[in-house]
């Protein structure tokens, strides 16, 4: 491999490993090389950890029994104004685990168990308790009802339900839908509730009736055992249940402490979804593979959630997109960055390039690390060095070394890889966007969905480089600059086209939020008759109390972005619609289209040079085809 390096890499990569100190020129010559070199060490000793877990087949709970044992009064979870230890949490797991075994033996090793539980303790040892168990724990999204519930449930093949009271009616509207199914119904009674009504067949989980005696993880196979199905959010078509192994669980807490350097002394802050990967693997996992404190938000909240940091003397926090831009929102207060104890680092992703500096000076954030992965993937970058707007680095080193990523044509129609003529992909030019795709490789493989392998098969990119091979296809349009730093664009079913032109809801999106009284701004393409492609409408939040010139806005978006990516529409919202999980959706957006129905709806008028009211004349020529936009 070092024999295709040139002679001046060769001696940047020994001088690296082995001179202390004389690195003027080296410095001058590849300026981001000593970054490089660490970001190599820790993804070296990243692949090593991992090695060496897998061969002695230690998973998250014997982690955790860890330092139960160890520091069994160090605080493991705060929730509002409770605060139990590891050895608490550990006992809490423990009756769970011997309520499930003791309510039904045939429970065994590989089956699953739905949980739809809110955020908070019980969730936590529930979770736990399950994987000592090594009963797989289908996570999830409290906020589903329906028929997207009952496809979740059903899709998991569960032989239980084990739900929070407060979710009663959500059951009970599916309840002769999980009959045919044969589910039984174990209800936690975490709302204090006295009066229910409750069906006959639902049996009261009640944990506090069995004994606190420790009982014993179940002894994995190895780390590629399923621990966990966890959904897809659903922002096209329904949820999917991606299989998490236990090589999940452990990569996931190595990997962002690797980073993040968390250690005991840390206090984590979760506002998000435990039933999410984000939450869930990075900060979890994270935190109790090395003994650290979570704090746990029963959900988020911009207006108390600086109060929660300063209350759990927080050292760090998980955040997942728009959130920051709710934060940045609320009207300024003296107490804007001041903590009893230093705010060292924030971990997420979906941070914004135009609100990063403004986010990290205003509250006094030490660093952030922001990230691209996905709940199914196979690998991820960290922007550990502080560039705004990236999510990482694929250095020179990394490739030479690994050679596991690429950035390939794709079609933008079925928004597959585009082939030459040998029928392999082809690989845009650095700088340009295009799609991620990632190598499976050895142990780094798709674990897949649970479901028909169909789902999973198109997941899986063959004959990209040679014949053969085999990729992980991420969706995502990303792209990779000249020294190395990634840049997530968008996704490929989020692009759109028009003109001929592939547009990028991202940019597009980005650019608006830099217009000063727009707070939020999701972006999707509409079908107009007689024109092929989708034209570019936004749904715009204005900041409370502000009004919008729509002169001005148009000469914004003129300047900033080409003429095809322009947005021909405006539809003004009180509020954006958004997953759980904070991503924007857009399937009934572009269902409604262009018509006002409810809400004011803007068309661009060149001649004019503004935005004015859609008015009936201009839906006639719209829907007559005779628009030329």
């Amino acid at each position: 491999m070092a024999s295709s390096w040139s002679a001046g890499q060769r001696a940047a990569a020994i001088a690296a490993v082995s001179i202390p100190s004389g690195y003027a020129w080296l410095r001058w010559k590849y300026p981001t090389l000593l970054s490089d070199v660490e970001q190599m060490r820790r993804i070296m000793k990243f692949f090593k950890t991992l090695e060496n877990l897998d061969k002695e087949r230690i998973s998250v709970p014997e982690f955790f029994e860890k330092y139960a044992k160890e520091t069994p009064n160090h605080p493991c979870i705060l929730y509002r104004e409770e605060s139990y230890s590891y050895a608490d949490v550990s006992r809490k797991a423990s009756m769970t685990a011997r309520w499930i075994s003791g309510s039904d033996p045939s429970l065994k090793k590989g089956d699953a168990v739905c949980v739809l539980l809110h955020n908070g303790p019980t969730f936590l040892w529930t979770w736990l308790g399950l994987l000592k168990l090594g009963v797989i724990s289908s996570l999830m999204n409290y906020n589903l009802r329906g028929a997207t519930l009952l496809h979740c449930i059903r899709t998991s093949e569960a032989k239980k339900l084990i739900f929070g009271s407060e979710f009663l009616s959500a059951v009970c509207d599916i309840l002769p839908d999980l009959r045919d199914l044969g589910i039984d119904l174990w209800m936690v009674n975490d709302t204090g509730i006295e009066d229910m009504s409750p069906p006959n067949d639902l049996v009261t989980m009640d944990i506090d009736t069995v004994s606190d005696d420790h009982y014993p993880s179940v002894r994995i196979e190895n780390l590629t055992d399923v621990a966990s199905y966890i959904f897809t959010s659903g922002t096209t078509g329904m949820p999917k249940p991606a299989v998490i192994p236990h090589s999940k669980l452990v990569g996931a807490g190595i990997f962002y402490h690797l980073y993040s350097h968390l250690s005991a002394e840390d206090v984590y802050y979760i506002s998000l979804p435990l039933y999410h990967s984000a939450a869930l693997l990075v900060a979890v996992c994270g935190s109790w593979m090395k003994g650290s404190t979570i704090a746990v938000s029963r959900k988020f909240s911009a207006s108390r959630f600086w109060d929660d940091v300063r209350k759990y003397r927080v050292t760090i926090f998980q955040y997942i997109g728009e959130i920051c831009r709710y934060l940045l929102a609320q009207p300024p207060k003296d107490n804007d960055g001041k903590y009893d104890r230093p705010l060292r680092a924030a971990v997420g992703n979906g941070l914004r390039v135009e609100i990063w500096k403004e986010f990290q000076t205003r509250f006094k954030i030490g660093q952030i690390f922001e990230f691209y992965g996905a709940t199914e993937g196979i690998f991820t970058f960290v922007n550990f060095d502080g560039r705004f707007g990236t999510v990482g680095k694929y250095s020179w080193i990394m490739r030479r070394f690994f050679d596991n990523i690429e950035i390939v044509e794709y079609d933008f129609a079925s928004g597959e890889p585009k082939r030459d003529k040998h029928g392999m992909c082809i690989r845009v030019p650095t700088g340009e966007p295009g799609l991620l795709l990632m190598k499976m490789l050895g142990k780094i493989q798709f674990a897949g969905y649970k479901g028909k392998r169909e789902m999973s098969e198109k997941k899986i990119v063959r004959n990209v480089k040679v014949p053969d091979d085999m990729y992980f296809n991420s969706g995502d349009v990303m792209r990779i600059d000249s020294e190395g730093y990634v840049y997530f664009l968008d996704r490929v079913g989020d692009t759109f086209r028009w003109k001929g032109e592939n547009v990028s809801t991202f940019e597009v999106s980005h650019v608006l939020s830099c217009f000063p009284v727009i707070e939020e701004a999701n972006v999707y393409g509409v079908h107009v008759p007689g024109h092929d492609g989708r034209a570019g409408m936004a749904a715009i939040v204005v900041r409370e109390g502000a009004t919008i010139d729509y002169g001005d806005l148009y000469r914004h978006v003129t300047s900033s972005l080409p003429t095809y990516a322009q947005p021909k529409f405006l539809r003004m919202v009180g509020a954006t619609d958004l997953t759980s999980t904070f991503k924007h959706k857009k399937s009934d957006l572009v269902k409604r289209g262009f018509n006002p129905d409810f809400e004011e709806v803007f068309i661009v008028e060149p001649s004019q040079e503004t935005y004015v009211p859609i008015t009936q004349r201009h839906i006639q020529a719209l829907t007559s085809g005779q628009s030329k936009l």
